[in-house]
């Protein structure tokens, strides 16, 4: 009974893991990026829609 139980919990967990472990697509060469929006160091909102068809660099550092 112990064994059966322990199998169940084990195949349970594999198929949440392997639904949980969807790729996401990745962004194509050439295409437009996807928008999104980051909140600054200030508070506020910025969105990628704002800066559209301007030149931008978005460097991530550590806090």
């Amino acid at each position: 009974m112990n064994k059966i139980f322990l199998s169940a919990v084990a195949v349970l967990a594999t198929l949440c893991l392997v639904q949980g472990a969807e790729t996401q697509q990745q962004p194509e060469v050439g295409k437009p990026a996807p928008d999104f929006s980051l909140t600054t160091g200030e508070g506020s909102q910025v969105s990628l829609k704002d800066y559209r068809g301007k030149w931008i660099v978005l460097y991530f550092y550590p806090k």
